[in-house]
Protein backbone atom coordinates (compact mmCIF):
# COMPACT_ATOMS: atom_id res chain seq x y z
CA UNK A 1 0.00 0.00 0.00
CA UNK A 2 3.12 2.47 0.66
CA UNK A 3 4.67 1.22 -2.69
CA UNK A 4 1.18 2.13 -4.37
CA UNK A 5 1.08 5.56 -2.37
CA UNK A 6 4.27 6.34 -3.05
CA UNK A 7 4.18 5.73 -7.02
CA UNK A 8 0.82 8.39 -6.78
CA UNK A 9 2.53 11.06 -4.97
CA UNK A 10 5.21 10.45 -7.27
CA UNK A 11 3.41 10.89 -10.23
CA UNK A 12 1.05 13.76 -9.30
CA UNK A 13 4.10 16.09 -8.54
CA UNK A 14 5.86 15.25 -11.80
CA UNK A 15 2.70 16.11 -13.71
CA UNK A 16 1.87 18.74 -11.92
CA UNK A 17 5.26 20.65 -12.99
CA UNK A 18 4.37 20.58 -16.33
CA UNK A 19 3.18 23.59 -18.42
CA UNK A 20 -0.30 24.21 -19.50
CA UNK A 21 -0.96 24.68 -23.11
CA UNK A 22 -3.72 25.62 -25.67
CA UNK A 23 -4.68 26.34 -29.20
CA UNK A 24 -7.58 28.70 -29.98
CA UNK A 25 -8.76 28.67 -33.38
CA UNK A 26 -10.88 31.40 -34.95
CA UNK A 27 -14.48 29.96 -34.43
CA UNK A 28 -14.29 28.63 -30.63
CA UNK A 29 -13.75 29.84 -26.92
CA UNK A 30 -12.82 26.27 -26.60
CA UNK A 31 -9.39 24.82 -27.39
CA UNK A 32 -8.59 23.10 -30.36
CA UNK A 33 -5.56 21.18 -29.17
CA UNK A 34 -4.36 21.17 -25.41
CA UNK A 35 -2.01 19.38 -23.25
CA UNK A 36 0.36 19.51 -20.31
CA UNK A 37 4.45 19.16 -21.06
CA UNK A 38 7.86 19.55 -19.29
CA UNK A 39 9.57 21.97 -21.26
CA UNK A 40 13.13 23.23 -21.09
CA UNK A 41 13.11 26.68 -19.66
CA UNK A 42 16.05 27.66 -21.33
CA UNK A 43 14.28 27.35 -24.86
CA UNK A 44 12.45 30.20 -26.25
CA UNK A 45 8.98 30.40 -26.17
CA UNK A 46 8.94 29.88 -30.09
CA UNK A 47 11.39 26.93 -29.32
CA UNK A 48 9.14 25.02 -27.24
CA UNK A 49 5.37 25.35 -29.19
CA UNK A 50 7.49 24.19 -33.01
CA UNK A 51 8.37 21.13 -30.42
CA UNK A 52 4.79 21.02 -29.01
CA UNK A 53 3.52 21.08 -32.17
CA UNK A 54 5.41 18.70 -34.05
CA UNK A 55 5.11 15.88 -31.08
CA UNK A 56 1.12 16.40 -31.19
CA UNK A 57 1.00 16.71 -35.46
CA UNK A 58 -0.49 20.13 -34.61
CA UNK A 59 -0.06 21.51 -39.16
CA UNK A 60 1.85 24.71 -38.99
CA UNK A 61 3.58 26.93 -41.53
CA UNK A 62 6.50 29.01 -39.41
CA UNK A 63 9.12 28.69 -36.41
CA UNK A 64 10.45 30.36 -33.41
CA UNK A 65 10.08 33.48 -34.69
CA UNK A 66 6.12 33.11 -35.06
CA UNK A 67 3.80 31.67 -36.63
CA UNK A 68 1.88 32.23 -40.21
CA UNK A 69 -0.70 29.85 -39.50
CA UNK A 70 -1.84 26.96 -36.94
CA UNK A 71 -4.11 24.00 -37.73
CA UNK A 72 -3.90 25.75 -41.41
CA UNK A 73 -5.72 28.86 -41.27
CA UNK A 74 -5.48 31.14 -44.38
CA UNK A 75 -2.21 33.29 -44.74
CA UNK A 76 -1.44 36.73 -47.02
CA UNK A 77 -4.12 37.80 -48.73
CA UNK A 78 -6.58 35.15 -47.65
CA UNK A 79 -5.97 36.37 -43.96
CA UNK A 80 -7.73 39.73 -44.37
CA UNK A 81 -11.51 40.40 -43.86
CA UNK A 82 -12.98 43.43 -45.49
CA UNK A 83 -15.97 44.40 -43.31
CA UNK A 84 -17.31 47.47 -45.12
CA UNK A 85 -15.15 49.97 -47.51
CA UNK A 86 -13.57 51.85 -44.49
CA UNK A 87 -12.77 48.92 -42.33
CA UNK A 88 -10.85 45.86 -42.34
CA UNK A 89 -9.37 43.48 -40.47
CA UNK A 90 -6.21 41.78 -40.44
CA UNK A 91 -5.74 38.00 -38.36
CA UNK A 92 -2.64 35.89 -37.67
CA UNK A 93 -1.19 34.04 -34.91
CA UNK A 94 -0.70 35.62 -31.47
CA UNK A 95 0.19 34.13 -27.87
CA UNK A 96 -0.45 34.80 -24.17
CA UNK A 97 1.63 33.29 -21.28
CA UNK A 98 -0.12 33.37 -17.61
CA UNK A 99 -3.37 35.43 -19.78
CA UNK A 100 -0.95 38.24 -20.23
CA UNK A 101 -0.11 38.61 -24.54
CA UNK A 102 3.90 40.08 -24.57
CA UNK A 103 3.63 41.38 -27.46
CA UNK A 104 7.52 40.10 -28.43
CA UNK A 105 8.58 37.55 -30.62
CA UNK A 106 8.17 34.35 -29.15
CA UNK A 107 12.13 33.62 -30.16
CA UNK A 108 13.14 36.39 -27.43
CA UNK A 109 11.17 35.08 -24.43
CA UNK A 110 11.33 32.45 -21.98
CA UNK A 111 9.08 30.76 -19.82
CA UNK A 112 9.40 31.26 -16.44
CA UNK A 113 8.02 28.37 -14.56
CA UNK A 114 6.67 24.35 -15.64
CA UNK A 115 3.76 26.01 -14.27
CA UNK A 116 3.27 28.48 -16.67
CA UNK A 117 0.25 28.45 -19.61
CA UNK A 118 0.97 29.15 -22.95
CA UNK A 119 -2.05 29.95 -25.40
CA UNK A 120 -1.82 30.64 -28.92
CA UNK A 121 -4.81 32.20 -30.35
CA UNK A 122 -6.08 33.33 -34.32
CA UNK A 123 -6.64 36.93 -33.13
CA UNK A 124 -6.85 40.42 -35.60
CA UNK A 125 -6.32 44.24 -35.51
CA UNK A 126 -8.71 46.26 -37.12
CA UNK A 127 -7.93 49.30 -39.77
CA UNK A 128 -10.59 51.80 -39.82
CA UNK A 129 -10.31 54.56 -42.64
CA UNK A 130 -6.48 53.89 -43.14
CA UNK A 131 -5.64 53.88 -39.56
CA UNK A 132 -4.80 50.48 -37.57
CA UNK A 133 -6.93 50.21 -34.36
CA UNK A 134 -5.90 49.44 -30.86
CA UNK A 135 -7.22 45.81 -30.49
CA UNK A 136 -3.95 44.05 -31.67
CA UNK A 137 -4.44 40.61 -31.01
CA UNK A 138 -8.23 40.05 -30.28
CA UNK A 139 -9.18 36.91 -30.40
CA UNK A 140 -11.02 36.21 -33.34
CA UNK A 141 -13.34 34.07 -31.55
CA UNK A 142 -15.13 37.20 -30.51
CA UNK A 143 -16.34 38.03 -33.88
CA UNK A 144 -16.90 34.30 -35.58
CA UNK A 145 -16.45 35.78 -38.71
CA UNK A 146 -18.23 33.72 -41.64
CA UNK A 147 -15.03 34.17 -43.51
CA UNK A 148 -13.44 31.62 -41.21
CA UNK A 149 -16.27 30.08 -39.34
CA UNK A 150 -18.63 29.33 -42.29
CA UNK A 151 -22.70 28.80 -40.88
CA UNK A 152 -23.94 25.12 -39.66
CA UNK A 153 -26.53 24.64 -42.45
Amino acid sequence: MKKTLFALTLLASSYSQAITWEVYGPCDDKPVHHGKVEVDLNKSVGEISVAIFDANKIPYIGGPEGMNSIINTPTGLDSLEIVSNSEMRAYGWCYAINGSTPYKMPNVLNLKSQDDRLVWYYGYTTNKENVWQDDMCTPAFWVRSEQFCPKKK
